[in-house]
């Protein structure tokens, strides 16, 4: 939705990031290319950073821990890639409002983070690129609809991808047992096609 949005304003400056984790579902990193390509015609980069994030992952079992791993490694691997495109000042992402509120203890001490999205709790407190969040005040339905006005590139392919974090919380045993290995992602990602049901592209 992001990169829809912003192709619309500023064209052929807009340049994508795909991070490729290795925890996404069978496939999904290639149809998330694709779609790219195919649908929206936007510019896409692809980062397979599998064995970096599996790395950092090793013998980590908390899912907090895990959670801001993750966004911390996100926004290395884009600010390395941003050192090799011209004029990159900014790195655009889809944060929306729960995403803030879950991540966010009271300023008054009367509520704890419920946990850290790996995009907002998640990311480091020094960072080179500037942070443009243009959903950060809409809730998911809201998102959705704007979504379905968007046109038919953005209905098209992935209605619910799997999020950042991926195979790390998609299923319950993952969130005791170490990812951190090529072992334990091959059979996860195997076993999401029977466990994920067809998503509509209609909502």
């Amino acid at each position: 939705m992001v990169a829809a949005l912003l192709a619309r304003a500023i064209d052929d400056q807009l340049t994508c990031v795909f991070v490729d984790h290795g925890l996404l579902r069978l496939h999904e990193g290639d149809h998330v290319m694709d779609m790219f390509a195919r649908n929206m015609g936007i510019k896409v980069i692809r980062v397979r950073a599998e064995g970096e994030f599996l790395r950092k992952l090793k013998g980590v079992s908390d899912p907090e821990r895990k959670r801001k791993i993750i966004g911390r490694t996100f926004v290395e691997v884009f600010d390395r890639k941003a050192t090799q495109i011209t004029g990159v000042k900014w790195l655009a992402q889809g944060t929306i409002y729960p995403d803030v509120i879950e991540s966010a203890a009271s300023k008054h001490g009367n509520a704890h983070v419920i946990k850290s999205h790996h995009n907002v709790g998640g990311l480091p407190k020094r960072m080179k690129l500037s942070l443009l969040e243009p959903l950060k005040e809409l809730f998911k339905d809201e998102v959705r609809q704007d979504r379905r006005r968007a046109g038919p590139a953005l209905r098209h392919g992935l209605s619910a991808p799997v999020s950042g974090p991926g195979l790390r919380r998609a299923h319950p045993s993952a969130r005791c047992a170490s990812p951190g290995r090529r072992s334990f992602a091959a059979p996860m990602r195997s076993s999401s096609r029977n466990c994920t049901p067809p998503t509509s592209t209609t909502r």
